[in-house]
């Protein structure tokens, strides 16, 4: 049950699109719209094959000192996942190992490797709201993302 949850979470943000700023995050200035870029948001197994869930993120290039910006989004800076996948694997490795923590996120569905649990985990982003089911920390963010999915339904 656990797998499905957590893949619907995953697959109602497929196609979505963040394009809100509403200002310049560097100096206040007005903004306008730059480009579009697709982003990965997650790698989800379905049966045998992978699947990419994929989002578009709008950019925006400050009018006053010229910075192009993307759009608020739920990434990390400097990531290539979505923040649910990183949380996932920040909160899965403070209780198991990068390999046993990638071993666990494919049996839910989710691809990613030991190594990038091991570059992710090292990273210094704060504490993450956990809650615990069925027996395992899981990061709040993704089970907001599968009540999202069950709210559109």
């Amino acid at each position: 049950m656990l797998p499905a949850l957590i893949q619907t979470g995953f697959l109602s943000v497929e196609g979505r699109a963040f394009a809100e700023c509403a200002a310049c995050p560097v100096c206040g200035g007005p903004v306008s719209g730059y480009d579009s870029k697709e982003r990965k948001f997650a790698t989800i197994r379905e049966g045998d094959a992978a699947h990419e869930i994929m989002v578009t993120v709008r950019r925006f290039r400050c009018r006053l000192c010229g910075r192009v910006s993307p759009a608020r989004a739920p990434f990390y800076p400097g990531t290539r996942l979505g923040s649910p996948v990183v949380d996932l694997c920040v909160v899965l490795s403070q209780t198991m190992t990068p390999g046993k923590a990638a071993t666990f996120m494919e049996s839910l569905g989710i691809v990613v490797d030991r190594g990038t649990v091991r570059n992710l985990s090292s990273r210094d982003i704060g504490m993450i709201p956990t809650t615990e089911l069925f027996g395992f920390e899981l990061p709040r963010s993704v089970l907001s993302l599968s009540m999202v999915a069950f709210r559109d339904l």
